[in-house]
Protein backbone atom coordinates (compact mmCIF):
# COMPACT_ATOMS: atom_id res chain seq x y z
CA UNK A 1 0.00 0.00 0.00
CA UNK A 2 2.73 2.08 0.43
CA UNK A 3 3.54 2.13 -3.27
CA UNK A 4 2.01 5.64 -4.87
CA UNK A 5 0.82 5.89 -8.20
CA UNK A 6 2.92 8.14 -9.68
CA UNK A 7 2.05 10.23 -12.74
CA UNK A 8 4.24 13.07 -14.32
CA UNK A 9 2.89 15.27 -11.57
CA UNK A 10 4.75 13.42 -8.92
CA UNK A 11 8.23 13.06 -11.04
CA UNK A 12 8.34 16.89 -11.41
CA UNK A 13 7.90 16.85 -7.32
CA UNK A 14 10.59 14.37 -7.01
CA UNK A 15 12.93 16.84 -8.74
CA UNK A 16 11.99 20.37 -6.97
CA UNK A 17 15.19 20.66 -5.12
CA UNK A 18 17.94 19.66 -7.73
CA UNK A 19 19.42 22.73 -8.10
CA UNK A 20 22.20 22.64 -5.54
CA UNK A 21 24.94 20.41 -4.66
CA UNK A 22 25.46 17.54 -2.03
CA UNK A 23 27.05 18.44 0.84
CA UNK A 24 27.40 14.97 3.05
CA UNK A 25 26.42 12.12 2.12
CA UNK A 26 24.40 9.57 4.65
CA UNK A 27 23.08 5.87 4.85
CA UNK A 28 20.13 4.78 6.85
CA UNK A 29 19.54 1.14 7.80
CA UNK A 30 16.12 0.38 8.88
CA UNK A 31 16.28 -3.34 10.40
CA UNK A 32 12.95 -5.56 10.56
CA UNK A 33 10.04 -3.73 12.43
CA UNK A 34 11.56 -0.13 12.63
CA UNK A 35 11.04 2.59 9.99
CA UNK A 36 13.36 4.49 8.17
CA UNK A 37 13.99 7.80 9.34
CA UNK A 38 16.56 10.25 7.27
CA UNK A 39 17.64 13.45 9.27
CA UNK A 40 20.01 16.03 8.40
CA UNK A 41 22.32 18.79 9.98
CA UNK A 42 20.45 22.20 10.56
CA UNK A 43 19.75 24.71 7.65
CA UNK A 44 20.07 21.12 5.03
CA UNK A 45 17.86 19.07 3.37
CA UNK A 46 17.34 15.67 2.32
CA UNK A 47 18.15 14.59 -1.62
CA UNK A 48 17.72 10.45 -1.73
CA UNK A 49 19.88 8.93 -3.89
CA UNK A 50 19.60 5.22 -3.67
CA UNK A 51 17.60 2.26 -1.73
CA UNK A 52 18.82 -1.19 -1.31
CA UNK A 53 18.12 -4.56 0.45
CA UNK A 54 19.67 -6.75 2.05
CA UNK A 55 19.28 -9.83 5.34
CA UNK A 56 19.79 -8.88 8.87
CA UNK A 57 22.52 -10.75 9.81
CA UNK A 58 24.37 -8.63 6.77
CA UNK A 59 23.92 -5.37 8.90
CA UNK A 60 24.90 -3.86 12.49
CA UNK A 61 21.56 -2.91 13.25
CA UNK A 62 22.73 -1.28 16.56
CA UNK A 63 24.15 1.45 14.21
CA UNK A 64 21.58 2.52 11.62
CA UNK A 65 24.39 5.28 9.90
CA UNK A 66 26.86 1.94 8.98
CA UNK A 67 26.71 0.93 5.43
CA UNK A 68 25.35 -2.58 5.42
CA UNK A 69 25.90 -5.33 2.92
CA UNK A 70 23.58 -4.87 0.04
CA UNK A 71 21.84 -7.65 -2.23
CA UNK A 72 22.98 -7.71 -5.66
CA UNK A 73 19.71 -8.95 -6.55
CA UNK A 74 16.70 -7.40 -7.84
CA UNK A 75 14.00 -7.24 -5.29
CA UNK A 76 12.75 -3.47 -4.47
CA UNK A 77 9.55 -2.47 -6.37
CA UNK A 78 10.99 0.01 -9.21
CA UNK A 79 8.83 2.99 -8.06
CA UNK A 80 9.56 2.77 -4.67
CA UNK A 81 12.64 4.88 -4.98
CA UNK A 82 10.65 7.50 -6.57
CA UNK A 83 7.70 7.33 -4.48
CA UNK A 84 10.51 7.92 -1.61
CA UNK A 85 12.10 11.15 -3.35
CA UNK A 86 8.38 12.45 -3.39
CA UNK A 87 8.19 11.82 0.12
CA UNK A 88 11.47 13.16 1.32
CA UNK A 89 13.51 15.67 -1.18
CA UNK A 90 13.56 18.81 0.20
CA UNK A 91 13.05 17.79 3.77
CA UNK A 92 14.83 18.46 7.06
CA UNK A 93 13.68 14.67 8.14
CA UNK A 94 11.50 12.07 7.00
CA UNK A 95 10.38 8.64 8.42
CA UNK A 96 9.54 6.67 6.11
CA UNK A 97 7.63 2.92 6.29
CA UNK A 98 9.23 -0.38 8.07
CA UNK A 99 10.49 -2.67 5.68
CA UNK A 100 7.30 -4.54 4.32
CA UNK A 101 6.53 -7.08 1.58
CA UNK A 102 4.50 -4.41 -0.46
CA UNK A 103 7.69 -2.57 -1.20
CA UNK A 104 9.33 -5.76 -3.00
CA UNK A 105 8.53 -7.71 -6.07
CA UNK A 106 10.69 -10.55 -5.48
CA UNK A 107 13.17 -11.76 -2.82
CA UNK A 108 10.90 -10.72 0.02
CA UNK A 109 12.03 -12.16 3.49
CA UNK A 110 10.86 -11.07 6.98
CA UNK A 111 14.83 -10.47 7.92
CA UNK A 112 15.14 -7.83 5.29
CA UNK A 113 16.34 -4.36 5.85
CA UNK A 114 16.08 -1.51 3.93
CA UNK A 115 19.28 0.98 3.06
CA UNK A 116 18.68 4.05 2.03
CA UNK A 117 21.76 6.27 0.78
CA UNK A 118 20.86 10.28 0.91
CA UNK A 119 22.94 13.66 0.63
CA UNK A 120 22.41 16.79 2.67
CA UNK A 121 22.18 19.95 0.57
CA UNK A 122 22.45 23.42 1.74
CA UNK A 123 19.06 25.18 2.05
CA UNK A 124 19.01 27.38 -0.84
CA UNK A 125 19.45 31.61 0.37
CA UNK A 126 16.44 32.90 1.23
CA UNK A 127 13.95 30.03 1.17
CA UNK A 128 11.07 30.32 3.83
CA UNK A 129 8.46 27.51 5.17
CA UNK A 130 5.15 28.42 6.20
CA UNK A 131 2.73 25.27 7.68
CA UNK A 132 -1.12 25.26 7.24
CA UNK A 133 -2.54 23.32 9.72
CA UNK A 134 -6.29 20.92 8.16
CA UNK A 135 -8.86 23.48 8.05
CA UNK A 136 -7.23 26.88 8.40
CA UNK A 137 -7.05 29.79 5.80
CA UNK A 138 -4.07 31.30 5.65
CA UNK A 139 -2.55 34.08 3.27
CA UNK A 140 1.05 33.40 2.26
CA UNK A 141 2.76 37.16 2.00
CA UNK A 142 5.94 38.90 0.60
CA UNK A 143 7.02 42.46 2.18
CA UNK A 144 9.09 42.90 -0.75
CA UNK A 145 9.06 41.29 -4.05
CA UNK A 146 7.06 38.65 -5.61
CA UNK A 147 5.92 35.24 -4.10
CA UNK A 148 7.25 32.57 -5.90
CA UNK A 149 6.41 28.78 -5.22
CA UNK A 150 9.79 26.36 -4.79
CA UNK A 151 7.76 22.93 -3.60
CA UNK A 152 4.29 22.08 -1.64
CA UNK A 153 3.13 19.00 0.20
CA UNK A 154 0.05 18.65 1.36
CA UNK A 155 -0.67 15.57 3.93
CA UNK A 156 1.86 14.25 7.09
CA UNK A 157 5.27 14.22 7.37
CA UNK A 158 6.16 14.94 10.69
CA UNK A 159 4.77 13.07 13.78
CA UNK A 160 3.93 16.00 15.95
CA UNK A 161 2.63 19.34 13.67
CA UNK A 162 -1.08 20.26 13.51
CA UNK A 163 -1.97 17.56 15.90
CA UNK A 164 -1.71 17.24 19.62
CA UNK A 165 -1.73 12.90 19.03
CA UNK A 166 1.58 11.89 18.26
CA UNK A 167 0.97 10.39 14.52
CA UNK A 168 2.65 7.23 12.81
CA UNK A 169 1.71 7.64 9.41
CA UNK A 170 4.62 10.36 8.31
CA UNK A 171 4.61 9.60 4.73
CA UNK A 172 0.84 10.85 3.31
CA UNK A 173 1.15 13.34 0.69
CA UNK A 174 -0.82 14.57 -2.05
CA UNK A 175 0.93 14.06 -5.64
CA UNK A 176 -0.87 17.40 -6.79
CA UNK A 177 -0.31 19.93 -4.54
CA UNK A 178 2.32 21.95 -5.97
CA UNK A 179 0.11 22.38 -9.22
CA UNK A 180 -2.69 22.93 -7.05
CA UNK A 181 -0.91 26.03 -5.98
CA UNK A 182 1.02 27.12 -8.34
CA UNK A 183 -2.37 27.38 -10.09
CA UNK A 184 -4.35 29.05 -7.02
CA UNK A 185 -1.16 31.91 -6.52
CA UNK A 186 -0.28 32.42 -10.20
CA UNK A 187 -3.72 32.56 -12.11
CA UNK A 188 -2.97 34.20 -15.37
CA UNK A 189 0.82 33.97 -15.14
CA UNK A 190 0.30 37.52 -12.95
CA UNK A 191 2.96 37.71 -10.35
CA UNK A 192 1.99 38.48 -6.72
CA UNK A 193 3.24 39.15 -3.57
CA UNK A 194 0.09 37.05 -1.63
CA UNK A 195 -1.68 34.13 -1.72
CA UNK A 196 -4.66 32.86 0.23
CA UNK A 197 -5.13 29.34 0.64
CA UNK A 198 -6.99 26.67 2.45
CA UNK A 199 -5.79 23.76 3.31
CA UNK A 200 -8.05 20.71 2.58
CA UNK A 201 -8.40 18.33 0.09
CA UNK A 202 -10.55 20.36 -2.47
CA UNK A 203 -8.05 22.91 -2.55
CA UNK A 204 -4.48 21.26 -2.69
CA UNK A 205 -5.87 16.86 -3.55
CA UNK A 206 -6.62 14.17 -1.63
CA UNK A 207 -3.18 12.77 -0.03
CA UNK A 208 -2.52 8.85 0.65
CA UNK A 209 -1.68 7.06 2.99
CA UNK A 210 -2.82 8.78 5.90
CA UNK A 211 -4.79 8.22 9.61
CA UNK A 212 -7.48 9.81 10.98
CA UNK A 213 -5.19 12.87 12.50
CA UNK A 214 -5.54 16.24 11.21
CA UNK A 215 -3.34 16.81 7.59
CA UNK A 216 -1.11 20.32 7.03
CA UNK A 217 0.04 22.57 4.33
CA UNK A 218 4.18 23.04 4.12
CA UNK A 219 5.07 25.36 1.66
CA UNK A 220 8.12 26.09 0.61
CA UNK A 221 8.73 29.58 -1.14
CA UNK A 222 10.94 32.44 -2.26
CA UNK A 223 10.38 36.34 -2.31
CA UNK A 224 12.13 38.11 -5.59
CA UNK A 225 12.56 41.19 -7.08
CA UNK A 226 10.01 42.44 -9.14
Amino acid sequence: MFIAKLTAVSLLLAACYQTSDADESFVDVACPGVNSVLQCPTGHRIRITAVDYGLQENADCSNRQQAAQVSTEKGIHPQYLIWMKFICDGEPRCRLPKPDPTIFTENWSPDNFIQIAYNCEEEPEGLIRKYVCEGDTETITCDRGELRIQNAKYGRLDENICTDESSVMTFCNSPTTVIALNFLCNRGGVATDSCTVTADDNTLGVPAPCDDLPKYLTVDYYCTDM
